[in-house]
């Protein structure tokens, strides 16, 4: 038997050297994409903007209101006896958990004898579960006509599952958001609050195509983007110049009275306050929606 060549023990000793350098270079990407997932899912996930636990357990304690868990966040519903035949589906916006829209949900579901429902998104992104509507709708049989909606970036992927669902979605609604996708044939309400700095002003009107040309737009004067919850604050947003629980009443208000108009769901004692709520613009294109100063 021969011993082998120089050479040849050269390349067998170089190629050992490759393999443990790719096992290397696997191993080190293998640990920075973990590291980077961990990193990505603590902060949307476990670091998520919540509402504090008194807010939490003040509306549950509502009288005025019934506050069940399910679909990963909350159903919330007038109290009343009467089975409520009208709900709206709204998706929370990127990091934000579903207890931070408890108020807005109670405040909403009161006035507008609606039931709300507020699904947790997976990673608190609604990017990732567009579709968590379908589970709602096909659960809550009591409720005839949906509207779906959102705040921020759950807006924006509620537009895209009504349009991808036009028969079964009645009505959108957004509050601090835009549409990204042509929605042109559903009622539409949107809500920007005069002192929210955190929605993109020029591509919300860049993308007012996207709505029914006879959507309704409506200005909630000193509220800000976080106050369509109740999170606290968020990164570039202008400070507020009326009290969150004032905002909540508002927007309560602005959507009871579209959901009066548009669907004939009037809620007994629940006709909106009018001017002092908040400023029409029927067509954004005509009446700009900059910030007020």
């Amino acid at each position: 038997m021969s011993l082998p060549s120089v050479d040849d023990a050269r390349a067998w000793i170089a190629a050992r050297s490759a393999r443990a350098i790719a096992i290397r270079v696997v191993a080190v990407v293998t640990v920075l994409a973990l590291a980077g997932g961990l990193a990505f899912y603590a902060y949307f996930g476990v670091f998520a903007h919540h509402a504090p636990e008194e807010v939490r357990e003040s509306v549950r304690a509502d009288g005025n209101v019934t506050v069940t868990e399910a679909y990963g966040g909350f159903v919330v519903s007038d109290a009343d006896p009467e089975v409520e035949r009208l709900g709206v589906v709204f998706y929370p916006g990127g990091r934000v958990a579903p207890d931070a829209y408890l108020p807005t949900a109670g405040a909403i579901a009161e006035r507008a004898n609606a039931t709300v429902v507020v699904p947790k998104m997976r990673v608190n992104l609604a990017v990732f579960s567009i579709g968590r509507a379908d589970a709602v709708l096909a659960g809550e049989r009591n409720v005839s006509q949906w509207v779906v909606g959102g705040h921020s970036l759950g807006g924006a992927m509620a537009c895209r599952y009504a349009g991808g669902h036009p028969d079964a979605v009645d009505g959108l609604l957004l509050v601090g958001a835009y549409c990204d996708q042509p929605v042109r044939e559903t009622p539409a309400l949107a809500v920007v609050g005069t002192r929210d700095s955190v929605l993109d002003r020029e591509q919300f009107a860049d993308s007012r195509g996207n709505l029914p040309a006879d959507a309704t737009v409506e200005r909630i004067e000193g509220m800000n983007h976080s106050q369509a919850g109740r999170y606290g604050g968020q990164s570039g947003d202008r400070p507020a110049r009326i009290g969150t629980d004032a905002a909540h009443r508002r927007l309560a208000a602005v959507v009871a009275d579209w959901l009066c108009g548009e669907f004939d769901h009037c809620a007994a004692g629940a006709t909106p306050d009018g001017p002092a709520t908040a400023t029409s613009a029927v067509d954004a294109g005509s009446a700009p929606l900059g910030p007020d100063r």
